[in-house]
């Protein structure tokens, strides 16, 4: 990947970057910085002892809130 011009770069890590669970796919300085403009609407939330993403899993988080307010049958 270090070979292939920028623009070429980015458009292949924006196919891999979605969401700030995969941090562990960062292997370079560039990649470090797509990686932030990707996903820097994301925000962690823990709810139930899983990280999820404010962003990404919106509905998820929804969910597990009403089922926690007893608003949704579980």
């Amino acid at each position: 990947m270090e070979n292939l011009p920028n623009e070429i770069n980015r458009e292949i890590l924006k196919f891999t970057y979605r969401c700030r669970k995969e941090e562990k796919l960062i292997f370079n300085k560039e990649s470090h910085e797509i990686f932030r403009n990707i996903t820097r609407d994301c925000k962690h939330v823990k709810l139930l002892g899983k990280d999820l993403c404010q962003r990404c899993d919106k509905k998820a988080i929804w969910r597990v809130r009403m089922i926690m307010n007893n608003l949704l049958p579980g």
